[in-house]
């Protein structure tokens, strides 16, 4: 038998009743902390799922693909997939999680555009979607709340969380309105550079283009960057683009195609600047991967 046990659920589950809010239906809404090693059933999804974690790792089985999924991984379920949840040991899963579907008949292109999306979309894991948390926070503080307002703010929090989710994998980018004079402007500036890297990381050759997007010399924007986070701009983009490499190399894709798609002019120059960062070289970090993989705990057989 899994081990189901949760620490804390927040859960509201709505299957059957018809809760509709704007152009969607909600099946279901909540915070799941859990114990060490907790499981689901495998189950085949009803409705579209949006996963993002809160803290801890664990793996999330889609079909015959696993995610390993930690703090700020947000993952996307399809309806009709084969769907379960494995959390780790150490440092046990805490996360959010929203079941939706469409209303149909649908009648606006935009909400047309929205469920396509989410139907044909090959990406279904993204790291760092930090930007969704508050909302989610958001929106089940309204169940708590239940007041006479409380059903227009969650049509509204869902609305921004599954058109924020679209702008994520869409890798569009938004920057912050920002008042003349705001004491946290600087704080936002580096807020908006960092979403700006994680969604460009494949598309923008060097950091002097973030001078030409923000309107700030390079210097000062690396100063401020390194101010406020700690962390040099030189540094997080070489981390976040290392970090890219290992996701697409988990995901199976070929040292060659990671090359390519994190910019790389050749994939000797890929695989020496991959293995003075990570330690090794990109082909063996893929094969201990791979085993890895093998070695995660695999989902309970129902009974």
């Amino acid at each position: 038998m899994p081990v189901n046990r949760a620490k804390f659920h927040f859960d509201n589950t709505y299957a059957g009743m018809d809760m509709l809010y704007g152009p969607y239906v909600l099946y279901q809404i909540g915070d799941l902390s859990c114990e060490a090693g907790y499981q689901t059933f495998e189950h085949e999804q009803a409705v579209y799922e949006i996963t993002y974690v809160l803290s801890g790792t664990g793996a999330f089985y889609v079909d015959d693909t696993v995610y390993t999924m930690q703090k700020g991984d947000l993952l996307l379920v399809r309806k009709g997939q084969m769907h379960n949840i494995i959390s780790a040991e150490i440092e046990p899963l805490r996360f959010f999680y929203l079941g939706f579907d469409f209303v149909e008949p649908i009648v606006n292109e935009k909400i047309a555009q929205l469920k396509s999306f989410f139907d044909t979309n090959e990406q279904v894991q993204f790291h760092n979607a930090v930007s969704l948390q508050d909302t989610f926070m958001r929106v089940l503080s309204e169940f708590i709340s239940d007041d006479v307002l409380s059903n227009l703010l969650i049509e509204a929090y869902m609305q921004e969380i599954i058109c924020g989710v679209y702008r994520i994998f869409s890798r569009k980018f938004y920057k912050n309105y920002l008042l003349s004079g705001s004491n946290n402007s600087d704080e936002k500036l580096v807020y908006d550079v960092i979403n700006y890297i994680d969604v460009h990381l494949e598309s923008m050759e060097n950091l002097s283009a973030l001078s030409a997007e923000f309107g700030y010399s390079y210097t000062h924007i690396a100063q401020k960057f390194s101010a406020f986070t700690g962390e040099s701009l030189k540094s997080y983009h070489t981390k976040r683009r290392f970090e890219k490499s290992n996701e697409y190399l988990r995901q199976g894709y070929s040292v060659t195609r990671v090359a390519e798609l994190m910019g790389f002019k050749s994939i000797h120059a890929f695989s020496r600047a991959y293995k003075k960062y990570v330690g090794m070289a990109p082909r063996e970090y893929k094969k201990w991967a791979e085993e890895d993989k093998k070695n995660l705990p695999q989902p309970a057989e129902n009974s």
